[in-house]
Formats: structure tokens, C-alpha cells, sequence
């Protein structure tokens, strides 16, 4: 019997451990994402790989760490893509968390940022760079 609680401790272990690795391979790759359908397209890939990985490996402890990866990947996903999407609009809003990225959401300016972020260009200049009002210009 005793031997039930350390395995039981150790798949919680294992889990917590394949959340934090799964949040953090998700929002690696949701950093890479520009368009919304290429979100949902990464989010059932995930679904799919797991659910296929599960159906497949019958060892409980290769289960418990997909279904953990899968858990934080999903959330890291979206921390990566940078906008509240789907539900996620709802649980930001319900629980007042996430204030950026539902801005984000409600201005329509994510997909923009995401792909000048994606090609590495510049975003728009929001103050004068110019040295017309300076007070260290020298005026001749």
C-alpha cells in the first residue's frame, strides 16, 4: 500500500513538472503564430498528437506527462500568441486578468503586431524622433 502513495506523488510531481515544460515549449511556438486560424490549427495539432500519444503508449506514466504537456501547452500558446481568442475572452474578462492582451483583442491590432514581430521589422513610431524641438539642438 504505501507503494500507491509514492506512485501517486510521483505522477504529481511529473505532471506539475510537464505543465511547466509544456507552457513553456507553447509559448515558444505561440510567439511564432501570426494569423488566429493558424492558432486553432496549433491548438488541435496539440489535441490530435496527445490524444494519438495516449491512445497508442498504454504506460501510465507517459500519459500522465503528455496530458500535462498538453495542459500548459495550450495556455502557453496563448500567453505566446498574445491575444485572448475563443474562451479565453471570456475566462480573461470573467476573472480580470490579461487586460493587454484583451485590448489587443478589442482594437483587432494583434495579427498586425504578430507579423512585424515574425518578419523582425519595426513597428510604427509612436513619438517624434526628429531633433526640430530639441532643447539640445543647437539653432544657428
Amino acid at each position: 500500500m504505501p507503494s500507491d502513495w509514492a506512485f501517486a506523488i510521483i505522477y504529481v510531481m511529473v505532471f506539475g513538472f510537464a505543465v511547466y515544460i509544456g507552457f513553456l515549449l507553447g509559448d515558444n511556438w505561440g510567439k511564432r503564430i501570426v494569423t488566429e486560424r493558424e492558432y486553432w490549427l496549433s491548438n488541435a495539432a496539440a489535441l490530435v498528437g496527445v490524444v494519438a500519444l495516449v491512445t497508442l503508449v498504454r504506460i501510465a506514466l507517459v500519459q500522465i506527462v503528455a496530458l500535462g504537456m498538453l495542459t500548459g501547452g495550450i495556455a502557453g500558446i496563448k500567453m505566446g500568441f498574445g491575444e485572448s481568442v475563443g474562451p479565453w475572452k471570456w475566462l480573461d474578462k470573467f476573472m480580470n486578468t490579461n487586460r493587454h492582451q484583451r485590448k489587443v483583442a478589442q482594437k483587432g491590432t494583434g495579427e498586425a503586431y504578430r507579423r512585424r514581430r515574425k518578419t523582425g521589422e519595426a513597428g510604427p513610431d509612436l513619438i517624434s524622433v526628429d531633433e526640430k524641438g530639441s532643447s539640445t539642438h543647437k539653432r544657428g
